[in-house]
């Protein structure tokens, strides 16, 4: 750079000149830091620095101190945890209890009636004894559970099934999520209702040898049979009857 009072040659940066001591800052800052000239017609708004290459490092902050973008999720999603990760929805509560039949299917209310009868049952007579001495008959019955005692499991099972159905009655959407589809759950609980009732239908008291004592079934037995039959009935026959029509296909 020449001195524009003496023309002695300076430095490219120097600020005065090294012989007579005249300011060289006004020459050295017209001319571009990095050789790039601004282009003709363009210029920087009124208010703002110059933009590009030549402009003050000071006008322009590096990148990390530029605010971050908004990161504000759209109305209804949780907001994010400090991760930056969403977290799922925590479960819906249920909705009121509105309780309508109409939401069981005519399966549904038989197999609820039918088990409910059977759950009477158990307590109803099911075995008689007669015992005939010096001519006179003398007889006595028992209930279910009193000659089988194993007979409470239908009673908790009967419980479970009629609870269930209740519960898929008086919600829209049941609360309660089950691993296990609705029409197999309601196959293996009569399925093995019923296996139960046989099992205690022809599992009769002994009468020990003793003579003159004779065991037989009372209504009650034959009760719980039925109502057994009839709520297994609609969801076993089905199911079989579509099993066997699949093995015939393949």
């Amino acid at each position: 750079m020449n001195c524009p009072q003496c023309q002695t040659p300076n430095q490219q940066d120097s600020a005065f000149c090294s012989t007579c001591g005249a300011p060289l800052a006004a020459a050295g800052a017209s001319a571009p830091a990095s050789g790039y000239s601004a282009a003709s017609g363009y210029g920087a708004p009124g208010g703002y620095g110059q933009a590009g290459p030549g402009a003050p490092a000071s006008q322009y902050p590096p990148p990390s101190q530029y605010p971050p973008p908004s990161q504000s999720p759209a109305p209804g999603y949780p907001q994010p945890p400090a991760g930056g990760q969403y977290q799922p929805r925590p479960a819906r509560a249920a909705g009121p209890v509105q309780f309508d039949l109409n939401r069981l299917t005519r399966t549904d209310q038989i197999v609820g009636v039918a088990s409910l009868i059977v759950l009477i049952s158990i307590f109803l007579p099911w075995f008689t004894a007669s015992v005939t001495v010096l001519g006179q008959t003398v007889s006595g019955s028992g209930s279910g559970t009193a000659a089988h005692g194993w007979l409470w499991l239908v009673f908790v099972l009967d419980l479970l099934i009629i609870a269930y159905l209740l519960v898929r009655a008086a919600w829209a959407e049941s609360p309660i999520k089950l691993p296990v589809a609705h029409a197999p759950l309601l196959l293996v609980a009569t399925g093995l209702q019923l296996l139960l009732v046989l099992i205690a239908f022809f599992d009769m008291p002994s009468a020990g040898g003793v003579a003159g004592v004779s065991v037989s079934w009372a209504w009650g037995a034959f009760i719980g049979l039925l109502a057994a039959l009839a709520a297994a009935g609609p969801v076993v026959v089905p199911a079989v009857r579509s099993y066997t029509e699949s093995r015939r296909q393949g």
